[in-house]
């Protein structure tokens, strides 16, 4: 597969939806794209912002404090598990009030599935999710 051939393919992979450097770069693998056209490939759609890590980061928070479920803790991880770098992440996160985003979604679970608990498994629960124990 060319370079023109395998930017097409990232582009349509990339139209559904955001997608990070490491989505496309898997994504061209199994395609069997060559790894010098595949790094020519990612660069040419950084170049143009198609794929922008630091913006994806950036959205994926909004989504996930427009409709709170997740704690900062599981939110890192789905991030991490997508490929984004560890640093830049960290960094995106502390830009946001996590602490709050957090409380509003402890007191959500406390007076819905967590309401009939005693406060040892209420603690125990959230504590499996990633919630700072102390809210």
């Amino acid at each position: 597969m060319n370079f023109e051939q395998a930017k097409e393919k990232a582009v349509k992979y990339l139209v559904l939806t955001l997608r990070t450097e490491n989505e496309v770069r898997n994504k061209l693998k199994r395609l069997n794209v060559e790894e010098d056209i595949i790094e020519e490939v990612i660069n040419y759609l950084k170049g143009i912002n198609y794929i922008n890590d630091s913006n994806y980061i950036e959205a994926y928070i909004r989504q996930c404090i427009k409709i709170p479920k997740y704690s900062k803790y599981e939110i890192k991880m789905k991030l991490l598990q997508k490929g984004i770098n560890k640093n830049l992440l960290e960094e995106k996160l502390e830009e946001h009030d996590m602490q709050e985003y957090e409380k509003k979604i402890v007191e959500k679970l406390k007076s819905s599935k967590l309401k009939d608990m005693d406060e040892i498994k209420q603690k125990a629960y959230l504590y499996r999710r990633g919630f700072n124990i102390s809210n």
